[in-house]
């Protein structure tokens, strides 16, 4: 009686059931619209917009590549639907077969090319032979002709006609043989470009894919802007500098450029492009710290033969099990890498660039330039010589960050007006900070040293003495004075016993640094040269010998 009771009651709540499990579904494409490059790495987001009525969608957002982290997707939505995602799942799944059809039509289509090709090599080689004919026809009656000439016999008609065929022949073979030619290079280019696609298509036969399924639940009919984000390996950026001077030395403008590379199985066109110094690899939270133990080396006791082979890895002394804690101190002994511990949109802790137009990356691994900053600085600019390594001056000028982040390290080309002048590397300049850029050689501006005297006194007081005497001489051949910083430097000794010292300088050094540097600034007027002289003097105990002078 009670089941009589019960069955109309179900019945009264079934309709209701299968209405909660009945999902409608919708299929949808997304396109690439946004893209942010982290160094190693890069987050994709792509957007799909789909029409719905009320009620519950199962939507599978697909083809979506392999290389898509699972454990990075996140899937947002927008729209005047009033959708609600309840859940998303991600899939595997392999392309149909459809492509094998394909494949065999290609694959017909290049065995009745070859033969045609066949057909037309057979041709020509037919044609070959026909000249062959032909030419010893013309090698005969040529003789012929020779002969009659030579005894004063004019040509007849008979050969004035075989003359003409022999011609006609040639030039009709050599046309049709060139035609076939024409046609076999056609048809070799066409072959070759099946067999291209063959393998294209064999490939993506069997190429794996995945797919996200999002269910949602719609309160009102409308459209769905699905957004859905994920992380792919193989892509990168680094930082790359363009520095020219102005040909009047007042200004540089500075060129910030990103150069990204990408090799992800998909091609970014048109594209929002950011560009994060976020590193995700490293993560977000520092490591823990172990305990470190040191104990008394103990060593391992001599076993006899007749004694038991020792207990099983996992098992204890005396049958005893180990004990949880021991379990808990191993799992924490090795942590799990954890990917999303990276808080990559923090901008505390990164910086964060955006393109301001459009950009096409394409998946070829190569890098690819895109302008992210210009600035145009003011520099003051003067020259610096190492005469005792090079006999150049070199154009240097002092910069200032003036932008809101920090320049990133990388290679800058350096271009002196319309010049390419060489190649450098910039370190992190912060915001505010002065740096120096270096823009080539000038050779108006010139720089000699050489040693004027060398002496050695042995004995002297029970030490050794060797002194050395330089001079060096700047001069500027260009129409404005200008001021020229010199650098040499002093031998470092590094026993106590062997004193260096600095003698008679005609110009004191503005600065002595503790590793020997020597540096003078000196002021060259125009047409004019300066010339400054320094001494070294070494002193060592008369039994020692001295390396590196």
């Amino acid at each position: 009686m009670h089941l009589i009771r019960i069955i109309p009651l179900l019945a009264l709540f079934l309709p209701i059931f299968a209405n909660a499990t009945e999902f409608r579904s919708v299929q949808a494409i997304p396109r690439i619209t946004a893209v942010t490059v982290y160094p190693d790495r890069a987050m994709t987001t792509r957007t799909a917009t789909v029409k719905l009525t009320r009620g519950s969608y199962l939507i599978a957002l697909e083809p979506l590549p392999v290389l898509l982290q699972d454990d990075s997707i996140r899937v947002e939505g927008k729209g005047s639907a009033r959708a609600t995602i309840v859940g998303t799942e991600v899939k595997r799944t392999f392309l149909e077969q459809v492509p094998e059809k394909r494949a065999g039509e290609i694959e017909e289509e290049i065995r009745t090319l070859q033969r045609k090709l066949g057909s037309l090599d057979a041709r020509i080689t037919a044609l070959s032979a026909q000249k062959g004919f032909i030419e010893s026809i013309r090698v005969a009656w040529g003789d012929r002709i020779s002969k009659e000439l030579a005894v004063g016999k004019p040509t007849s008609t008979e050969l004035n006609e075989a003359l003409t065929f022999v011609g006609d022949g040639v030039a009709t073979v050599e046309e049709k043989t060139r035609d076939l030619e024409t046609e076999k290079t056609r048809l070799s280019d066409r072959i070759d470009a099946l067999h291209r696609e063959l393998e294209a298509v064999r490939g993506s036969s069997q190429r794996e894919s995945k797919r996200v399924e999002v269910t949602v639940e719609a309160a009102a009919d409308g459209e769905l802007t699905l957004e859905l984000s994920g992380v792919v390996p193989h892509a990168g950026w680094e930082p790359s500098y363009d520095a020219r001077l102005s040909p009047e030395g007042s200004s540089t403008e500075l060129v910030f450029r990103a150069q990204v590379r990408q090799q992800t199985g998909e091609d970014w066109n048109d594209v929002n492009l950011s560009l994060s110094t976020a590193r995700p690899a490293i993560g977000g939270t520092p490591p823990e710290l172990n305990p470190w133990r040191v104990s008394f080396f103990r060593p391992m006791p001599v076993r006899a033969f007749s004694a038991p082979p020792p207990a099983p890895l996992g098992m204890r002394a005396y049958g005893a099990a180990p004990k949880a804690e021991d379990g808990a101190a191993m799992a924490e002994a090795a942590p799990a890498a954890d990917y999303l511990t990276a808080q990559v949109a923090e901008e505390q802790t990164s910086i964060l660039f955006q393109i301001s137009r459009s950009v096409d990356i394409p998946s070829d691994g190569t890098r690819h330039g895109n302008v992210v900053a210009i600035q145009k600085i003011p520099v003051t600019v003067e020259y610096l010589a190492v005469p005792k390594r090079s006999p150049h001056a070199y154009l240097r000028s002092e910069l200032v960050n003036r932008a809101t982040y920090p320049l990133l390290p990388g290679k800058v080309n350096i271009f002196s007006g319309g010049s390419f002048t060489g190649s450098s590397y910039l370190k992190r300049v912060a915001p505010g900070e002065k740096f120096d850029l270096f823009f080539g050689v000038d050779d108006q501006i010139t720089v000699k040293r050489e040693e004027l005297k060398r002496h050695a006194e042995a004995g002297l007081f029970g030490k050794n003495r060797q002194t050395y005497l330089y001079r060096i001489e700047a001069g500027n051949f260009r129409k404005e004075g200008q001021t020229l910083t010199i650098r040499d430097q002093l031998p470092v000794a590094e026993d106590e016993e062997i004193k260096v010292s600095l003698e008679s300088p005609s110009r004191k050094p503005d600065e002595q640094k503790p590793d020997g540097t020597l540096t003078w600034k000196i002021r060259v007027e125009p047409g004019k040269k300066e010339a400054l002289t320094f001494g070294i003097a070494v002193e060592y105990p008369k039994d020692r010998e001295v390396s590196g002078l």
